[in-house]
């Protein structure tokens, strides 16, 4: 078990007008779908057939570091809150760690359990590793689009979700409401945006675990961190199954 932070989660955050939330989320949405369209037609037309099955993946990197700017510069700088894209210490590594083993192992019992109604849980964890990772969808690609995807599945789309959803999303809810239902709203949320019903149990406690853990260090790199490595899990489950 993680060492438990002193730091009370009742303590108060840095809060975001929902307003600024709103208008820097379709900002974002909006540049990101224009970089992507930039992107596709650009290397199409250039390097198309060089690219080959590279270019998806490029695209869609080029869209999730977008979003990722554009959220960073909305609420600059980064390092502060709400984002609070900064390294605090190794003990609050050493924590987000910890926490993740735990998820990692409620994940595991909790499928396990569900497995007894659906279907066994050798079938849900291949479910799982399905729709949570490229490792099926990138059989028979190139080494270049794997590489690609790896990185953005594993380091880019951590970075994108961990500064909304425990940055920006909780730090607003928070403001509407006490900590402990804001952290259980944006896990909800968070497993929901996942939409497959598979996801939704591993989703919603990693959300309340990466949620606890940012309050309790006041740094959103623990929790991408955490996020990573779930990620990593999920990957090499799904390139074990799918026999990469």
């Amino acid at each position: 078990m993680p060492m438990m932070r002193t730091r009370s989660i009742s303590e108060p955050e840095v809060l975001v007008s929902g307003r600024k939330l709103g208008l820097s989320f379709m900002a974002a949405i909006c540049g990101a779908a224009g970089v992507g369209i930039i992107t596709y037609y650009g290397l199409a037309k250039t390097m198309g057939s060089l690219l080959g099955t590279a270019l998806p993946q490029i695209v869609t990197f080029a869209v999730y570091a977008t979003l990722v700017a554009v959220l960073c510069y909305a609420f600059r700088p980064a390092s502060r809150a709400p984002i609070a894209l900064h390294f605090s210490d190794v003990k609050d590594l050493v924590f987000a760690v910890g926490a993740t083993i735990v998820v990692v192992a409620a994940c595991a019992l909790a499928y396990a359990f569900l497995g007894l109604f659906f279907g066994g849980f050798a079938h849900l964890l291949a479910q799982l590793a399905t729709v949570a990772t490229d490792a099926k969808r990138l059989q028979g690609q190139s080494s270049s689009a794997c590489v690609i995807a790896i990185l953005r599945g594993c380091l880019l789309v951590p970075i994108f979700e961990e500064v909304f959803f425990r940055g920006l999303l909780l730090s607003w809810l928070n403001r509407h409401m006490r900590f402990v239902p804001a952290l259980l709203l944006q896990a909800a949320l968070f497993a929901a945006m996942h939409v497959y019903p598979v996801l939704f149990p591993y989703a919603f406690l990693a959300g309340i675990a990466t949620g606890y853990v940012r309050r309790a260090t006041g740094s959103t790199c623990n929790t991408v961190l955490m996020h990573m490595i779930n990620n990593v899990v999920l990957l090499i489950l799904g390139l074990y199954l799918f026999g990469h």
